[in-house]
């Protein structure tokens, strides 16, 4: 075996070809076998293994401006009864608020409504309605609105006014609507506190809370900074002398007695004032070493500016 193992090896050393030859078909089969891989794995070898960066849609609006108003309780039992006086107030909302999309005779087709997607309501088609057609679903979409429509939350009328639409559309353009059971009625009582009534607070954009409080602020730091400037540039009185002696922050201290003028009056709420809280007051220590005299000098000189 060694001796044929030796004669073939001495013929691989004198023909180098040959050995080629031996080994190609095994070089052949190996490049087969991964070009076959590398096509059946194609989708996970060219997936791109690093998430693209997403643009960011997200986008941050400002508060509401809302005024303050009271909403006054209903009995929804009573107000369920369509009287003709809330019919004809409710015909006047109608053309006031609802007739530019659904047109005057409710089929949808007002003068806005060319460029809603999807369009208004056809109020004289029973069919496919969002919320239903009883009064308490029309009442549901007035106060809440339909999401990815044009239908808007009527939350700038009061519940009286919401019904008084519903019973407007419901006698105007549908035939033989629904009606309302009690429990219907009292579900939408308890969802909406309809019989307990509510005090809506004011609410203003944050921009705008801010530029007034700034507005509001800015003659108050004026004012401060006129104070001190004066009694920085007044060389010659005592009371100048005392006050830059006693504070560490001239313009907070101002700023604290341009905030409460109870101490104008009175020595004592004076010296109440300034020894309270003298780490945060723009006064320092200093106060508690003032004698009798010295308050009264003070208290004297400060009250001209203010």
């Amino acid at each position: 075996m060694k001796e044929i193992f030796k004669e073939q090896l001495s013929q691989l050393k004198e023909n180098p070809g040959r050995a080629f030859g031996l080994v190609y078909p095994f070089m052949l089969i190996i490049g087969l076998t991964i070009g076959i891989y590398y096509l059946s794995h194609l989708d996970s070898v060219a997936r791109q293994s690093i998430p693209p960066k997403l643009q960011d849609t997200a986008t941050t609006t400002d508060l509401p401006l809302i005024e303050a108003k009271s909403i006054p309780p209903i009995d929804v039992i009573s107000i369920n009864n369509p009287t003709d006086e809330l019919v004809q107030k409710g015909k006047q909302l109608y053309s006031a608020n609802c007739a530019s999309c659904h047109g005057e005779d409710g089929t949808g087709n007002g003068p806005a409504a060319a460029g809603l997607n999807p369009a208004p309501r056809d109020f004289t088609d029973s069919t496919n309605w969002k919320n239903g057609m009883k009064l308490v679903n029309i009442y549901q979409t007035l106060e809440e609105g339909i999401n990815g429509s044009g239908m808007i939350a009527y939350d700038f009328i009061i519940p009286e006014e919401k019904f008084a639409i519903a019973h407007y559309i419901r006698t105007q353009f549908i035939p033989n609507p629904p009606q309302n059971s009690n429990d219907d009625l009292a579900a939408l009582d308890l969802t909406y506190n309809l019989s307990q009534g509510k005090e809506v607070p004011a609410q203003i954009p944050v921009a705008a809370a801010i530029n007034l409080i700034v507005s509001e602020n800015q003659s108050t730091v004026q004012k401060a900074e006129q104070i001190v400037n004066a009694i920085d540039n007044d060389k010659s009185s005592e009371g100048a002398g005392i006050f830059n002696r006693v504070t560490k922050n001239p313009l907070q201290a101002v700023a604290l007695l341009s905030s409460y003028s109870g101490w104008k009056d009175k020595e004592s709420e004076f010296i109440k004032a300034l020894t309270s809280n003298v780490r945060v007051n723009g006064f320092n220590r200093e106060v508690f070493l003032l004698s009798e005299d010295d308050w009264t000098v003070l208290h004297n000189y400060l009250r001209k500016f203010f």
